[in-house]
């Protein structure tokens, strides 16, 4: 049962939506039963309407199988050029600038806001991959619990996922300066783990999984070992792991290795149904193929890999023998579902030279069929029941906003994703709890005060910091 603070309504038995996109199609004047747990007991489209009746076009919420909250605050900081050359490494260095400016109270501050605008964007879940664990060289883990009060505060689920990172490149090379803060022993990291698991007990607001940065930060053989350790923990639900994110990793990791990252994971049997790799921009074919074969979940961040200039991967081979694809938020330069599925099919038009690529012949509509991966992917990446009836999760748009009003049913989705801007969440229920109803969030002008007055805060440094 999600446990929140702000002063958000229970559902009241049954809501009636005008517009559902429930079971893959639309229907009309659906009612939904939902139980005291914040469950699905049953969709209907014969009852008489409910007390409560919504309009607008509603959906599922969608997981945000990706994120860095934290990184929420760069998006206007990293639009300048570096150098003759900025790329994802000239990048990278601002974000370090960021993460060892941080305190507690700032990132739960920028955390939440993130979080208010996820759920404003038609995610009620989302997956944190959190390298942060001691801010500013604090005795005591703490980002932990920044992140869950910015959730708690918002209501938006979290899968709290501790991450390990331990070297800046391939062959155990120590961390470089900006990268400290994030780094701990692999004894370190395992009672951290423990730690967690006692702050989070099960059933409770916070499901938890673990995550490798990446394959340069963490030694093949570390991961063995700590995945021999609490990989089969009942309580970690998913592994999560940077991979093949730009070309110099793959480089990297075939002079040490003598195979690319996802070859190297399969090689040591490491993949798995419970494994989700995040972006595999520079992955091949045949690593594609192993991952399907493994029942991993690819979590594309179609935005971020667009900002930071990752790439695009080749991934409708991998759709049509049935591969699982999330999408994630990342870093946060998007912050909409409906605009990632937009930049995922536009990406792969882009790259490809064609048009609607994730249309089959059995599911024309891509706005469609994206939202059909993008949920049940979502909730694989979170080792999450993918089921619309498991949780009464629904997100609201306005039928007003664009053209959506003038469409059939059948364009719905069409309209929502690829129409000129997306629109925002009116209103948004998780767990059978109203988190936002016509646009307004309980608690966000306490959230908008304290983000601004953060960010005003770091501000100074970090520009005195990119000019010296």
């Amino acid at each position: 049962m999600l446990r929140m603070q702000v002063g958000a309504g229970t559902a009241q038995g049954a809501i009636t939506y005008a517009n559902l996109w429930h079971g893959g199609r639309w229907l009309h004047d659906a009612t939904v039963r939902i139980d005291a747990n914040g469950h699905v007991e049953g969709v209907s489209t014969d009852a008489r309407p409910a007390t409560s009746v919504v309009g607008g076009l509603t959906v599922p919420g969608l997981v945000d199988a990706h994120c860095h909250a934290f990184q929420r605050a760069l998006g206007a900081w990293t639009q300048r050029a570096a150098g003759s050359r900025d790329d994802f490494w000239s990048w990278r260095e601002t974000m370090y600038a960021l993460a060892g400016r941080l305190e507690p109270d700032d990132l739960e501050a920028i955390t939440a806001r993130c979080y208010l605008e996820l759920l404003r964007g038609g995610y009620t879940s989302v997956a944190e991959f959190l390298y942060l664990h001691r801010l500013r060289g604090n005795r005591e883990l703490d980002a932990d619990v920044s992140v869950a009060a910015a959730a708690r505060r918002t209501g938006l689920r979290l899968t709290l996922l501790p991450t390990l990172y331990q070297h800046s490149d391939f062959g155990g090379a120590a961390p470089k300066p900006g990268q400290r803060p994030f780094a701990r022993d692999t004894g370190q990291f395992l009672e951290d783990w423990q730690e967690l698991r006692r702050r989070y007990p099960a059933g409770g607001d916070v499901a938890l999984g673990v995550a490798y940065h990446s394959l340069r930060a963490v030694d093949i053989g570390t991961i063995e070992k700590v995945q021999a350790s609490i990989g089969g923990d009942a309580r970690c639900r998913c592994v999560h792991i940077h991979v093949a994110e730009q070309p110099a990793e793959v480089t990297g990791c075939l002079r040490q290795h003598g195979l690319p990252p996802v070859a190297l994971l399969a090689s040591r049997g490491l993949l798995s149904s419970k494994w989700a790799l995040v972006h595999a921009t520079q992955s091949s074919e045949a690593e594609f193929a192993q991952i399907h074969a493994a029942q991993a979940t690819v979590v594309l961040c179609p935005t971020t890999e667009a900002d930071l200039g990752d790439g695009c991967p080749v991934v409708a081979p991998f759709l049509e023998a049935g591969g699982r694809i999330a999408i994630g938020s990342d870093s946060n330069i998007g912050r909409s579902s409906l605009d990632e599925l937009r930049q995922l099919e536009w990406s792969q038009r882009l790259a490809r030279g064609r048009r609607n690529v994730f249309s089959t012949a059995d599911e024309p509509a891509t706005a469609d069929r994206l939202f059909r991966i993008a949920h049940a992917g979502g909730h694989s990446a979170i080792g999450a029941t993918p089921t619309a009836a498991a949780t009464a999760d629904f997100v609201t748009y306005d039928a007003r906003e664009g053209d959506c009003n003038l469409q059939a049913n059948s364009e719905y989705l069409s309209a929502l994703v690829f129409d000129a801007v997306a629109p925002r969440a009116r209103q948004v229920l998780v767990g059978g709890r109203w988190l936002i109803r016509d646009g307004v969030h309980a608690e966000e002008a306490a959230i908008e005060k304290r983000y601004r007055e953060t960010i005003e805060r770091l501000r100074p440094g970090i520009l005195q910091w990119k000019t010296t």
